[in-house]
């Protein structure tokens, strides 16, 4: 049984919309107003049948051009002289009973004549009772031709003046089309009722098969959702559902790398937590119980707990950190830095570390270079770059720091002498939690320090990335 707010039913309801709509409309067009467009489609045409016959009022054929254009358009024309005689008629009939050939006027004026109409061959017939209308209306108007519906909206009536004094009339019946409409409803009927039902099995149809592919992809995520990160994912219906599915399964790959990491991490964290956790508390309750008295073993005894706790908080803090800045949506304005001072002051800050484990930190930095930024930021960004090369960096225990102005950028690296990342890390070098297998210093990391840096470098919309051809170089523009 399908949900009822399922895009199938959906699609489905909304194909019966779209043909209910269409069948509407129809039977507006062809019933209701189709005697109004009908009248006003005659009315066109009468105009260019005038146009038409009045074009060739000069030639030697003009009666025969009225004559067919008479018959082509289903009109009553008459041509009249100044005084109301008939010259020439002709009708939509004039193939049935052949051509008049009216050479002479007759002898008494047929325009007050109310005879019925002779349609014997050759006989020329009574003006129609309109006659008098068309020429004063003509007469008022101060114009050449002249056209109008009747009052009773039966007919269209149109005369124009020729040469001569001669008068070309021609009307036609309008509101013809009543029987045709009696026959169209009968018809549209049948059709829509054949149309419906058949619209009906083929908006099931067209749903069933187009809410399928969604409905397999939905429960690819579900399975995702639960866990599952490599669901069965269809595709081949559509390039739009094709390209979805492409996404989705990049998404639970990805998905898969960041729990994989987390995981990591987190028995990482667990495990090199106890050491630091059993030495505060083993060290503090020697201090209690054993060294309190000696002064010398005491103070050793609560350096290590300090520099434990140390360990400790800066981890906590890292996450913290990370944890605020994503949080934190703000915009915030820059004041101007000076950038070489400051990747000076994060150097110093190494030097007791470097002095201690015989690391070498090259230093090629440009003095006066300014840039705007926040100062805490921008340091902790160089901080994490070179704690990330300290702890990346091969046997030489070399670093190198540059600080470089170019096309008015300010460009900050940190060149470890490493094996490099590994082409299956690179890719998610940025992300959170994420640590590479291949560093060398094994003190315990969060995998926080470079999507901090990722944040706040995107936060200053500086340009950053990683050189991983040579050696590993991460490096940063303002």
């Amino acid at each position: 049984m399908r949900k009822r707010k399922s895009f199938g039913v959906k699609l489905w309801l909304w194909f019966l919309l779209f043909s209910a709509v269409i069948f509407l409309a129809l039977w507006l067009l062809q019933t209701v107003f189709l005697e109004s467009f009908y009248n006003d489609m005659a009315i066109r045409n009468v105009k260019k049948a005038v146009d038409e016959m009045t074009a060739h009022a000069s030639d030697s054929d003009f009666y025969e051009v009225i004559g067919k254009v008479a018959v082509k358009n289903s009109l009553l024309v008459f041509v009249t002289d100044k005084d109301g005689n008939v010259l020439y008629s002709a009708d939509e009939y004039r193939r049935l009973y052949g051509e008049s050939e009216q050479s002479e006027s007759v002898t008494e004026n047929p325009y007050y004549a109310d005879d019925v109409m002779n349609w014997e061959k050759g006989a020329l017939r009574n003006l129609p009772y309109r006659y008098r209308t068309l020429v004063n209306e003509l007469n008022e108007a101060g114009t050449d031709s002249v056209g109008f519906v009747t009052e009773d909206e039966t007919a269209y009536v149109t005369g124009v003046r020729l040469v001569d004094g001669m008068m070309l009339s021609v009307s036609l019946p309008l509101g013809t089309v009543g029987g045709t409409v009696g026959i169209l409803r009968v018809q549209l009927v049948w059709v829509s009722v054949l149309s419906l039902a058949l619209g009906f099995v083929l908006a099931w149809i067209i749903s069933k098969r187009f809410g399928k592919p969604v409905a397999q992809i939905a429960a690819s995520a579900k399975q995702i959702a639960e866990g599952n990160f490599h669901p069965e994912l269809p595709k081949g219906f559509c390039a739009e559902l094709d390209e979805l599915s492409d996404t989705l399964g990049e998404t639970a790959s990805r998905l898969e790398k960041a729990q994989n990491a987390r995981r990591e991490f987190l028995a990482n964290v667990s495990h090199d937590l106890r050491t630091p956790l059993t030495m505060i508390k083993g060290y503090a309750e020697m201090v209690k119980e054993i060294s309190w008295s000696d002064e010398e073993k005491r103070e050793k005894d609560l350096d290590i707990i300090m520099r434990e706790a140390d360990r400790l908080t800066a981890l906590v803090n890292e996450i913290l950190e990370f944890s605020a800045m994503q949080a934190d949506g703000s915009v915030k304005e820059y004041e101007k830095i000076d950038l070489s001072c400051a990747v000076c002051e994060v150097i110093e800050q190494f030097a007791p570390f470097c002095e201690q484990n015989g690391y070498v930190i090259e230093n090629k930095i440009t003095d006066g270079i300014t840039a705007r930024a926040d100062d805490a930021q921008i340091k902790r960004v160089i901080y994490n770059f070179i704690d990330n090369a300290v702890n990346h960096t091969d046997e030489s225990k070399k670093i190198e720091v540059s600080l470089t102005l170019s096309y008015g950028r300010a460009r900050f690296a940190v060149t470890d002498y490493g094996k490099g990342i590994a082409d299956e890390d690179l890719p998610y070098i940025w992300d959170r939690y994420y640590t590479s297998r291949n560093r060398k210093n094994k003190t315990v990391v969060s995998g926080l320090g470079l999507s901090v840096a990722k944040e706040i470098l995107i936060a200053h919309k500086a340009k950053f990335g990683v050189d991983n051809r040579n050696h590993c170089t991460f490096w940063f523009e303002l």
